[in-house]
């Protein structure tokens, strides 16, 4: 994931996250590492809708993804 450049200013917003969740990544981060922990994983979740955007983009305008395409795609994700 990219961290935010001095390009990429940054805002700040009001989230409201269970207490479970927020305080498993608080253990994890730290209090300091709570933000840009929280950053990459909306960047993710970015990455992974834009993902199937592109496939549902594809799959409209040409056909179905067959398991031989989905196979490949796995086979290059895990660098086969």
């Amino acid at each position: 994931m990219a961290i935010p450049q001095p390009a990429d200013p940054t805002i700040k917003k009001s989230v409201t996250l269970r207490r479970s969740v927020a305080e498993e990544v608080e253990t994890r981060t730290g209090p300091r590492g709570f933000s840009h922990f929280v950053d990459q994983a909306v960047e993710y979740g970015l990455a992974l809708l834009k993902a199937q955007e592109i496939v549902e983009d594809h799959e409209s305008r040409v056909a179905p993804l067959t398991e031989a395409d989905l196979e490949e795609a796995r086979r290059a994700w895990h660098g086969g």
